[in-house]
């Protein structure tokens, strides 16, 4: 911590020690979870994987490409393994929606709405996650998320045009992507959401619709046109409510265990940084009012 007696209050609740330095903290773990503000993601990263540690850092990866490139650098260079944070795949209902996609209980994809809201209490310590160009707003704080898992489903970004409105109090984001594959999304992010925080999903194919809404009390449902029964409401035991498996807590796990195998992580570091880019182009698509196409990602 910035603030030694802040480290050491925290130190002693946990019962853990307090280091001096970031250094000092480095020569004496095996991994790294980095969840500094956004802007201080690369400059932690590196100086992880430089010590030779593997890294899992929160989302958004970084501020911008060429950030999440040294990040990727620095861990290959070093030889060790860098995740990215980007928790809905983790959460049971995306995975589900995924899974059947992946199946094709929908047919050919088609088209993708995302949404996701809530409040942004940036005041105190926090004032940093209010300050656009340190968070990105709610277009690359928030929403990096639903443009991570709509890639996950559909596939690389060819094309991204964004309106916003960006007040004092408030963000809000629409998105649309245009897919390689030929898909449409529709991504909306708010941190005007009145109160609470919701999410929600619409996929559609050319055989069905899966749908998710946090506000409905059968939180997923899937219609089929094969079958008579057209809702099917898939009870989800797992959700955040309950922390002794949560998604975050089986992001982590995920984590460990595929470097203790050896496998690959569900979430790479070039998925970060796909996320990036097409936040990072929905800001520009809503600074100049004009659609941004994206250039394939290169290292």
């Amino acid at each position: 911590d910035l603030d030694p007696e802040a480290a050491q209050r925290a130190a002693d609740r946990f019962g853990v020690p307090a280091f001096p330095s970031r250094e000092a903290l480095l020569d004496q773990v095996d991994i790294v979870d980095v969840c500094t503000p956004t802007f201080a993601h690369k400059e932690v990263v590196v100086a992880a994987a430089r010590a030779g540690k593997h890294v899992l850092t929160e989302k958004p990866m970084s501020q911008t490409v060429d950030d999440c490139r040294e990040m990727i650098r620095a861990a290959d260079e070093n030889g060790v393994r860098l995740f990215v944070a980007q928790v809905v795949r983790f959460f049971p209902e995306y995975a589900t929606a995924k899974r059947l996609v992946e199946e094709g209980s929908i047919g050919d994809l088609g088209v993708i709405r995302l949404t996701r809201g809530g409040q942004n209490h940036g005041a105190g310590p926090r004032e940093w996650f209010v300050e656009e160009y340190k968070s990105g707003g709610v277009v690359l704080d928030l929403m990096v998320h639903d443009f991570d898992y709509a890639r996950w489903l559909a596939g690389d970004v060819e094309r991204v045009f964004c309106q916003r409105h960006l007040g004092v109090d408030s963000d809000y984001a629409l998105v649309t992507l245009r897919f390689r594959s030929g898909a449409i999304g529709h991504i909306e992010g708010s941190w005007a959401y009145p109160s609470g925080f919701r999410t929600g999903f619409d996929i559609a194919g050319d055989d069905g619709l899966l749908t998710f809404d946090t506000e409905k009390a059968v939180p997923l449902e899937v219609r089929l046109k094969e079958t008579e029964s057209t809702a099917k409401g898939v009870v989800v035991p797992s959700s955040p409510l309950f922390p002794e498996d949560s998604p975050y807590a089986r992001e982590i796990r995920h984590f460990h265990d595929c470097l203790e195998t050896g496998e690959e992580f569900l979430v790479t570091a070039r998925d970060g940084m796909a996320a990036v880019q097409i936040a990072n182009a929905a800001r520009q698509s809503a600074l100049t009012g004009k659609p941004v196409t994206l250039d394939p990602l290169g290292l």
